[in-house]
């Protein structure tokens, strides 16, 4: 394809590019003058690897018009989001990351969203769903929120009132008064601004005792305790910035870290594909489109004014800013040091290991429960960094037994499946967590597979790295070599365990659900893959429940077999 001819076509007029073939979307852009950006990419064409893959994936191009730039990227925020191209950078997690949400009803309860951030006041977000999952069963263990939705009417209280999982607001079993002292409790614990909320409480709990009244002043009590808990554990790592979330933008990743109420709560790194072109308001405006808005974005790189604006769209108040605090900056720094070592690491390798250091490494773990559920984890370092896009886990099927040698030759060889046909790059390295018998089953694979690759493991007690050449080598006392290759380690047993546990959680909802009347093997399936436990099949609201064809019935005998 001529893309020249094409170029000199194009309008002089702001709107957004896409470059495609017939199966995919290369990569999408905007511009102000649709011509001129076109050309420029043409002329880097020359010095660019990433420019010439770009043309050369490609077997169309086509441009949309719009009114203004700040229009295109709007539309080019949208279609990125929607086609993913190869090209362009993706914060994105599914259609963003949960949050919790305390409803603006007369009895409040709280919810788990990813989009409706207006029904109701909101918290978060949450990078973990299970970490949002298990916050809401502890408020609602604790502060009782109501757990039927929408609120019924009726004369008694539902079984999760006796579980002590909700107060009994549908029953009239507590007063508005009340009840929304234990709204602000949650609202305190979430956010935590509790220190006004504290005094209230302790004046309501002598009142209930004053009055005889002890069970409620009990349940005011154990709130008192969590909300106290949680005044003591801030203060200790607090900062200027009361809410923001903080992009700091590296040459490897893009890290998010989440400021709230003064305290860093949550961080992640986004690996950027190294063939990605890099424009900031484009990798954030993807990420916004589907995730809650803090107060204040702050960030190590300038951001565009079209950006800014589309942001205040969303959020009026927002403010921007690009000075991170000095004391939070020390942490992010830490937090980042994987990625800013990588010639201390190559040049300590190469003098001890006497071999070129690698720059794709592939860690590897077994692991099982009492010989069931045996599962292998693999993680990857790329060019000086975790590679969380490539990490991959294996349910291991030829091994019913405890045999961690056969489990993990199964895992290593069904890996050496994709790297032969070269469907998946060749590793320099093989790093297997074991001694000397996980290596030599990992040469053993090598060499069945004629694989190029440097096969080593390491010795957890002794913090040793056998080699396939017969090196010893302590790397305990090598702070540079341990720092990456005890995180590889630590991190590929992190990845199995939470397999092996997830594994095991679903192995009992089929176990369970075979117990069911009218569950049969379709149905088994469908739960199986769309919860994460049978309480959070129990919970789910009846839209969800019709949207996958299961019955209110099913969802009934469930919950009497779990009472049982």
């Amino acid at each position: 394809m001529d893309f020249e001819i094409i170029i000199e076509k194009a309008p002089e007029e702001p709107g957004v590019y896409i470059f495609k073939n017939q199966r995919h979307y290369i990569y999408i852009g905007k511009a102000i003058n649709l011509r001129k950006r076109l050309l420029q990419h043409l002329k880097e064409r020359e010095t660019s690897t990433k420019e010439d893959n770009i043309f050369r994936r490609s077997s169309r191009l086509e441009w949309i018009i719009t009114n203004n730039e700040y229009e295109a990227l709007l539309l080019e925020m949208d279609l990125i989001r929607t086609h993913k191209p190869k090209y362009n950078v993706l914060l994105k997690h599914g259609s963003g990351y949960p949050v919790i949400i305390i409803t603006k009803e007369e009895h409040p309860t709280i919810k788990i969203t990813r989009e409706n951030f207006d029904e109701g006041e909101a918290f978060g977000p949450f990078l973990n769903m299970n970490k949002a999952f298990k916050i809401k069963k502890l408020i609602h263990s604790t502060f009782r929120l109501r757990t039927c939705d929408p609120i019924p009417k009726r004369d008694t209280p539902c079984m999760d009132y006796h579980l002590g999982l909700c107060s009994g607001p549908c029953a009239n079993l507590i007063s508005k008064e009340d009840y929304a002292i234990s709204v602000k409790s949650a609202k305190g614990f979430l956010s935590g601004n509790v220190k006004e909320l504290l005094p209230i409480l302790h004046e309501k709990i002598e009142k209930y005792a004053s009055n005889m009244a002890f069970e409620k002043a009990a349940f005011l009590r154990d709130q008192v305790s969590v909300l106290q808990n949680l005044v003591q554990g801030q203060g200790v790592f607090s900062y200027d910035i009361e809410e923001a979330d903080i992009f700091y933008l590296d040459y490897k990743s893009i890290w998010l870290f989440i400021i709230r109420n003064h305290r860093l709560v949550a961080h992640k790194e986004f690996n950027i594909n190294q063939d990605a072109i890099v424009n900031p308001g484009e990798i954030l405006g993807t990420y916004y489109l589907s995730n809650l808005i803090p107060k204040k974005l702050v960030t190590n790189f300038s951001l565009e004014e079209d950006f800014k604006k589309f942001m205040k769209s969303r959020r009026k108040d927002i403010a921007f800013g690009q000075n991170i605090p000095e004391g939070l900056l020390k942490i992010i720094k830490k937090n980042t040091i994987y990625t800013q070592n990588v010639e201390d690491f190559n040049k300590e390798f190469e003098k001890i290991f006497l071999r070129k250091a690698p720059k794709l490494i592939e860690c590897f773990d077994i692991s099982h429960f009492g010989g069931t559920f045996t599962v292998g984890s693999m993680v990857v370092w790329e060019n000086g960094a975790l590679n969380k896009s490539k990490y991959r886990r294996y349910r291991v099927k030829t091994v019913n037994y405890i045999d961690d040698f056969a489990s993990l030759k199964e895992v290593l060889s069904r890996r050496a499946r994709r790297i032969v046909p070269k469907e998946d790059s060749m590793p320099d390295m093989w790093l297997i967590d074991g001694g000397k018998g996980q290596l030599s089953m990992g040469i053993e694979v090598k060499e069945s597979f004629l694989l190029n690759t440097y096969v080593c493991s390491l010795a957890k007690e002794e913090e040793i790295i056998y080699t396939e050449d017969g090196l010893a080598i302590p790397i305990k006392n090598n702070q540079t070599l341990y720092r990456v290759f005890g995180l590889l380690r630590d991190e590929a047993h992190r990845f199995a365990i939470t397999y092996n546990r997830n594994v095991r959680s679903k192995e009992f909802i089929k176990d369970a659900l075979s117990k069911v009347k009218g569950v049969g093997k379709v149905k088994r399936e469908i739960i199986y893959r769309h919860f994460d436990s049978l309480y959070d099949f129990i919970k789910s609201d009846q839209e969800k429940l019709k949207k996958l064809g299961i019955s209110k019935t099913i969802q009934e005998n469930v919950k009497k077999l779990l009472e049982s």
